[in-house]
């Protein structure tokens, strides 16, 4: 058994603990999908992508340390190794500015199917992707291209001035992703705020969206490894950065493998339902009314939510009530479930 130096075994392991972590999350979101007949190609997929990236660095961190640093210490002495490292070292950073960005850009559409109504959260969000996608953009060329030509970046012998300084190019995309990061977690925060919940809701709500606070936290200490020239320090966080943003992606949509389908079985008669449906208001409904002296509220057939479930209810003018139950599907993103009232005249 190989026994690892402490710089490579702490990165070994966050390494192995993040792909069981967000294979586990992934695997409950599919689980969620499913039960939810509904996926969303440009959320969903992009998370996916983002999982396969991260398992990709992650991969080829674990392959460093078993094949390459093994007992030594992370960060190697020895040419050949210290080539690899380069190598590797290349590499992982640009798989990181893709991964990340991947993941931000499925949390932003998914921020766009639950909150892309008003015209402001449209702007807000529209505007922070715009921003991650020119980051991912111009961070990744400066990472691919820090030196002239690109294979100097694993020469430790390359001439002087063919290479911008690392840290010139990882601070600023670091800080920059931050910033990011920061915006990303404002937009539920103000918009949950404003909704028509219990203060003990919202602050739920808010708790599942604000783990990503972790992500920042991960963001600064991987700062401060590039400051401090730690690549162990810096390998370490970038893979806690990435397993808790697919985690944080995730999180929001797993609430469907808690709900429990309550069937209405039946329902109360006229004035008895007239006083749930005040206790319980109604969405998505359409009454049809006839005007006849014999019945004051007519015909009318009416939809009703009860723990997230609706049923729709029939009544002819008289004291009996027929019950037609449904259960409507999960709209796709960006659609409205309309309430009408028709008008039926008896000749």
């Amino acid at each position: 058994m190989i026994e690892l130096h402490s710089s490579t075994h702490r990165v070994f392991v966050t390494a192995v603990v993040f792909i069981v972590l967000t294979s586990t999350v992934i695997t409950l979101r599919i689980v969620a999908l499913i039960k939810a007949r509904q996926f969303s190609y440009l959320s969903d997929g992009l998370c996916f992508i983002s999982f396969l990236l991260f398992c990709a660095y992650a991969g080829v961190m674990l392959h460093y340390v078993f094949d390459i640093a093994r007992s030594d210490p992370f960060m190697p002495t020895s040419p050949p190794n210290l080539i690899e490292f380069l190598k590797i070292l290349y590499v992982e950073q640009v798989i990181f500015t893709f991964s990340i960005s991947i993941v931000k850009l499925s949390i932003l559409s998914f921020y766009w199917s639950l909150f892309g109504v008003e015209k402001r959260m449209k702007v807000a969000i529209l505007s922070i992707t715009t921003g991650c996608i020119l980051w991912w953009i111009i961070f990744t060329f400066l990472a691919a291209f820090r030196c002239r030509p690109p294979t100097n970046a694993w020469k430790p012998a390359a001439p002087p001035g063919s290479c911008t300084p690392a840290p010139d190019i990882f601070l600023p995309l670091e800080s920059t992703n931050l910033v990011l990061d920061i915006l990303v977690l404002c937009i539920p925060v103000f918009t949950i705020g404003k909704l028509n919940l219990s203060t003990k809701k919202k602050i739920s709500v808010l708790g599942i969206f604000l783990v990503g606070v972790s992500v920042c936290v991960a963001s600064v200490a991987r700062i401060v490894g590039i400051a401090k020239n730690d690549h162990a320090g810096m390998f370490f966080w970038s893979c806690m950065q990435l397993g808790l943003a697919i985690v944080c992606s995730c999180l929001p949509l797993l609430g469907a493998l808690l709900k429990h389908k309550r069937k209405l079985s039946s329902f109360p008669r006229s004035s008895e339902y007239n006083s749930f449906r005040s206790r319980t208001g109604h969405t998505s409904a359409f009454r049809i009314t006839e005007n006849t002296s014999r019945a004051a509220d007519g015909p009318w057939v009416d939809s009703v939510e009860l723990q997230g479930k609706y049923a729709t209810q029939i009544s002819a003018g008289s004291d009996e009530i027929h019950v037609a139950e449904y259960w409507l599907e999960p709209l796709p993103p960006n659609n409205i479930r309309v309430k009408k009232e028709i008008s039926v005249d008896q000749c």
